[in-house]
């Protein structure tokens, strides 16, 4: 197991596109926002997966599951409502049973992949979320939930740069909504100075964000890069879709002031 200390994607933004701006998208945390690039707040975990990858509700308390589970009932079950609770290690250990009990499982391989993350088990959450990435039974929002996470593991739990990138491009090609690794790409893409890819990549994150500080600084990104290639009025229209959906967003602010 391995200690995540490594910078998260988004916070290489602040450097890398915005050049001072502030406010830029924030890493995983409250319940019911749509985090984007994943990075564990106690540097050893990634303590909000639950929150940024719920759970499928299961109508059991958690009583019922563990006496389901131990007459012979769905261990996947067990580990779904351990996982959305924030117990994470009994959850990973519920969940492994399951994919003993079928191997084909692949909403069971996801979660475990969360657990694992949750958990702090870099390897297993490799290995994991690699077979869900894979599994015939999720549907392709599923599996580029899967390679968006994977993507994170590579790059915030294990330092490699050339397998994060790779999931993060394949999870996009599955789901082009799916805005966790169409950020990360884009930012990835923002560090290499590929200015059109990754306002190609901030595009689809805006897209596949929900409304908020996230999406805004998404905009705010875009903004930028417009501004960069000298497109002044597209600027100042994505900095105007930035302030709608967050009205103190600095950058924005700032910007769509001065482009007049």
């Amino acid at each position: 197991m391995k200690n995540f200390q490594r910078v998260s994607l988004v916070a290489g933004l602040a450097t890398v596109v915005l050049a001072g701006c502030t406010q830029v998208p924030q890493v995983a945390g409250k319940p019911g926002q749509t985090p984007t690039v994943n990075v564990a707040a106690s540097g050893a975990a990634f303590p909000q997966i639950k929150d940024r990858r719920p759970a499928p509700k299961i109508a059991v308390s958690i009583d019922k599951a563990e006496t389901d589970a131990a007459n012979g009932g769905s261990k996947r079950d067990l580990g779904l409502v351990y996982y959305s609770t924030g117990g994470f290690a009994a959850a990973q250990k519920a969940l492994e049973d399951a994919v003993v009990q079928k191997d084909s499982d692949g909403l069971a391989w996801l979660f475990l992949g969360y657990a694992a993350m949750g958990n702090g088990d870099v390897d297993r959450a490799v290995e994991a979320l690699t077979r869900a990435g894979d599994a015939k039974d999720l549907t392709s929002e599923q599996r580029a939930a899967a390679l968006a996470e994977l993507g994170t593991v590579h790059y915030q739990g294990l330092n490699e740069d050339k397998q994060a990138k790779d999931a993060f491009t394949k999870a996009v090609e599955l789901n082009p909504k799916e805005g966790t690794a169409a950020l990360a790409l884009g930012t990835m893409l923002a560090e290499a100075k590929d200015s059109a890819g990754a306002k190609r990549c901030f595009t689809l994150a805006a897209a596949g964000l929900k409304k908020g500080a996230d999406r805004a600084s998404v905009y705010a990104c875009i903004g930028r890069l417009e501004e960069e290639n000298g497109n002044k009025v597209a600027a100042r229209a994505q900095y105007a879709l930035a302030l709608k959906d967050d009205p103190d967003n600095a950058w924005a602010k700032t910007r769509f002031a001065q482009l007049k």
